[in-house]
């Protein structure tokens, strides 16, 4: 008798007709039929969620992950119909030529293919008529939703300060006060960044849980939902998603009462449009597109996060800091800076003083002991198995040959990388420093070299501001 699995998978839960319920009666009856075993814990169910990719179903991949293992616990997967295991075609190739390696099928209760050299051929167009019933399904979804945004109806869940009741926005008071407040401290001339820290001191959080950030009093200050209206993009968010005056945007009245009046947003809407243009001409850049040696290195030591370039200032700040989330300014010019790189430096090598990341060591470091007693116990498991019949004679040494080449390939690097710490000399690391130091010095090379050099000698560099000095943690 085989031994199945069951795949069921429904993308809304409002599709009643393709009930989980529904799914696995008909894969009872069709094994009862076919004299097939399936055990209640080999059934998997993934609900709400697309077919389009595997990677977000956790049944999916758990069912898939059992069925690569040496000793398989089924044979098949039952599915109700191919649809339900995947309907992108290339995914579902990949994913049926893996399990096919193994052994196991994918078979479809209610699609039945022959075993002539037709069967795979049927297969394929199955599943291109799948996928292309997605992309269909997408186009029309978005017709719909193109047709809701004409009318004034909302698309996506409500924005901060409103709750979605039967399908409509309903003032929540609670956070339609914060609103106001973002929008009147705004108009009275609060910067958006001051506004941040506010809400931060007062432990005001937004949806998710977080701070409300710089970013996000943006998207307020901009979104005309506060207003009455109702903003959408056919063509997705990534199309308008921090752009606010996208021509292909629609813009309709909406039926939801409106949190902020016409006069202030309209107020606003003007300041916001003077701040644009002052941003344009002193406009902070993408650290992405600056190249400075000390790019991606150092820290703030409030907060930890990273401090970005300002070409305005030709300084650096705490990324945090500029989104109104750390509570301390770090900004330190980057000539400035870069001096204090270099003494700090040569001290260090003089006194040979290197500090290490204890965290970073200890991510790092490779417990051998631990990895060679893994591959004992597999060995001890590899030799039960071979006594109590499971495992050839065969398999047996097969697999004690790789265990015992393992262990002692484990043992040969566990002796280097103890040799290499007792060979440590911090003279000639010392001198590797000061080395360093002369090509950082060199007004020839460029901000990039030396951006690598720094990247191959510092794990980062902490700014204390306070104090007016830095910290260095050293690759050892």
């Amino acid at each position: 008798m085989k031994t199945a699995a069951a795949y069921i998978r429904v993308s809304d839960e409002r599709q009643e007709e393709f009930s989980p319920g529904s799914q696995l009666k008909l894969i009872r009856e069709y094994c009862k039929k076919n004299n097939i075993e399936l055990p209640d814990e080999l059934i998997f169910c993934d609900e709400g969620i697309s077919a389009k990719t595997a990677e977000k179903r956790k049944s999916f991949n758990d069912m898939i992950a059992l069925a690569k293992l040496k000793d398989k616990p089924f044979d098949l997967i039952l599915v109700w119909k191919f649809s339900r295991f995947a309907r992108n075609q290339e995914e579902s190739i990949v994913y049926k030529s893996l399990l096919r390696r193994n052994g196991v099928d994918v078979v479809s209760i209610s699609e039945p293919l022959s075993d002539n050299p037709f069967g795979g051929l049927i297969e394929r167009i199955i599943e291109w008529m799948d996928e292309y019933y997605l992309i269909r399904l997408g186009d029309e979804v978005r017709r719909g939703m193109t047709e809701r945004a004409t009318r004034g109806l909302p698309n996506s869940a409500p924005p901060y300060g409103y709750r979605m009741v039967n399908g409509a926005y309903e003032i929540d008071e609670d956070e339609a006060e914060t609103v106001r407040r973002i929008f009147v401290m705004f108009a009275e001339g609060e910067k958006i960044r001051r506004i941040a820290e506010i809400l931060g001191a007062e432990k005001i959080k937004n949806r998710h849980g977080n701070p409300i950030d710089n970013r996000g009093i943006e998207y307020i200050l901009n979104n005309p939902a506060y207003v009455g209206y109702l903003r959408w993009n056919p063509h997705g968010r990534s199309a308008s998603a921090r752009s606010f005056n996208n021509p292909d945007d629609i813009l309709k009245k909406g039926s939801h009462t409106p949190i902020i009046d016409e006069e202030l947003y309209k107020r606003v809407q003007e300041l916001l449009r003077h701040r644009e243009k002052a941003k344009q001409k002193y406009m902070r850049i993408d650290e992405n597109q600056v190249s400075h040696p000390l790019k991606g290195l150092v820290k703030c030591s409030a907060c930890g996060s990273t401090l970005t370039y300002n070409r305005r200032t030709n300084g650096l700040q705490c990324h945090k800091y500029a989104k109104g989330i750390c509570d301390r300014s770090h900004y330190v010019s980057l000539p400035k800076l870069e001096k204090m790189l270099i003494d700090a430096l040569k001290e260090s090598a003089s006194s040979l003083s290197f500090k290490i990341d204890g965290r970073n060591e200890k991510e790092q470091s490779t417990d051998y002991d631990k990895l060679i007693k893994r591959q004992e116990l597999k060995l001890e498991r590899a030799r039960e198995a071979y006594q109590e019949g499971a495992d050839s004679l065969a398999e047996y040494k097969t697999a004690k040959k790789k265990i015992l080449e393992r262990i002692e390939e484990y043992r040969r690097e566990q002796s280097r990388a103890l040799t290499a710490a007792d060979n440590v000399d911090m003279n000639e690391y010392a001198d590797t420093v000061l080395n360093a130091v002369r090509m950082l010095e060199d007004e020839t090379l460029s901000p990039e070299l030396k951006n690598q050099i720094l990247k191959t000698l510092l794990q980062k560099i902490v700014y204390v501001k306070e104090e007016g000095r830095i910290e260095l943690y050293f690759n050892i």
